[in-house]
């Protein structure tokens, strides 16, 4: 068995996730010390946390540039009333920028006793740079400093101050078409892919933090947001705290495992995905024990080998007792109860199987979800952006489902640059 705190995942090498790391560690100097950030120091960071996202956003090391003027909330004015609100009382508000006109989102989180959150707000615009403008995440701006006061925000790009898919979803629980919950299901995971990529572990995606830009039914984007739970693994000491959302916790988290990584944010998908369809959440719980009896009472209680790689620091007892109480019944997976053939076809089954399944080790990664036929054999409905790897497999998709088109292709490629050879 692995040993106690070991990562769930390698952290990764990109010069992102190193860069990330290095001011995440330097942050966290400054909290352990108990020393209250300078405005020179905190201006040194956020230049580095610009350069993070220049880095990201071009694929390339960049090398880290003092900058010379820090941002000012004051050229940024409020519009209208406030979007929305953080778990740690952080407000969102639309805002634009007075010389620019541009509009933007801004995010607060104010001092409360004195107290400065200076390192939690530089914090949360670290991972939010490290996503390098990908249409299915947040988009960072800047970080920008009230004059003569510790506070800080993080300017976001406007559409941030969309509405969730939670406010999306409506109070009457409407579930959406299986084709919707695919192109939602899509971004979504591109976005985790590049998120996964840098070893960033959100560990609270739900449709709260899920930021919707116009109509999923008219292919509408939609935007992964809020890291305040967010860590880094990569991190020297990534935090261990209890983070997120009960409904969309993992059975690893609920277990207490503090090495969690990534497939936590896999499992949080797959109850979005859920959701999206069943108009509620798979599984609902009163508290951490409840909620995982009832993940396992439709998914089945992990053996004891899948049950002891999770490390569990809790519930052990209670888990022992079910796992007897379901031998004895032949207990079977009932999630293909739960969501029948006429609410979601095989292909698109096996996706959400594959993100609700207990052992981290065997979880669909969002990588490995895209390249699943539910996605690679429907992309006509894919009215979204794509880059990178998602473009290629696009391209892979609609090349092998018709080769005679593939060849049609190359035979029209050659067509053009021929003329082109010959007046040379």
């Amino acid at each position: 068995m692995a040993d106690a705190g070991e990562r769930a995942d390698p952290a990764p090498a990109t010069a992102v996730a190193t860069r990330l790391a290095a001011i995440l560690n330097m942050l966290e100097e400054h909290r352990a010390a108990g020393t209250t950030l300078s405005a020179r120091r905190a201006a040194a960071i956020s230049a580095m946390i610009d350069d993070v996202a220049a880095t990201a956003a071009e694929g390339k090391p960049r090398a880290f540039r003092r900058k010379r003027r820090r941002a000012s909330a004051r050229g940024y004015r409020q519009e209208g009333r406030r979007l929305g609100q953080g778990e740690r009382g952080a407000v969102v508000v639309g805002a634009r920028h007075r010389a620019t006109g541009q509009h933007v989102a801004v995010k607060s989180l104010h001092r409360r006793s004195g107290r400065s959150h200076a390192v939690d707000v530089l914090r949360e615009a670290c991972f939010m740079a490290a996503g390098g403008g990908h249409p299915s995440l947040a988009a960072f701006r800047t970080v920008a400093r009230s004059p003569g006061t510790a506070d800080y925000s993080i300017v976001m790009g406007n559409d941030a101050a969309g509405p969730s898919l939670r406010a999306a979803m409506g109070g009457d629980d409407r579930p959406f078409s299986e084709a919707e919950v695919r192109r939602v299901m899509r971004q979504l995971l591109a976005g985790a892919e590049v998120m996964h990529g840098h070893g960033i572990v959100h560990r609270n995606i739900k449709p709260d933090n899920i930021i919707l830009v116009g109509d999923v039914a008219d292919g509408g984007a939609v935007r992964i947001c809020n890291y305040e739970a967010a860590k880094s693994l990569a991190e020297r000491n990534p935090p261990c705290r209890f983070a997120g959302t009960l409904a969309y916790m993992a059975p690893e988290v609920l277990a207490r495992n503090a090495g969690h990584g990534t497939p936590v944010d896999a499992w949080s998908l797959g109850c979005v995905m859920a959701e999206l369809l069943a108009g509620k959440p798979p599984f609902v719980g009163k508290d951490e024990a409840n909620h995982l009896f009832k993940i396992f009472d439709v998914l089945g209680v992990p053996c004891k080998r899948v049950w002891q790689t999770m490390e569990p620091k809790a519930h052990d007892d209670e888990v022992q007792v079910w796992r007897a109480r379901q031998l004895r019944a032949r207990h079977r997976n009932r999630l293909r109860e739960l969501f029948p053939e006429e609410m979601l076809s095989r292909d698109g089954f096996h996706v959400l199987k594959g993100l609700l399944t207990c052992d981290p080790e065997k979880r669909l990664t969002a990588a490995a979800a895209l390249q699943c036929p539910w996605f690679t054999e429907n992309v006509d409905d894919a009215h979204v952006p794509v880059s990178g790897r998602a473009m290629v497999t696009k391209i892979a998709a609609m090349a092998s489902k018709s080769k005679s088109l593939a060849i049609s292709f190359v035979g029209c490629a050659l067509a053009l640059l021929r003329p082109k050879a010959l007046a040379h």
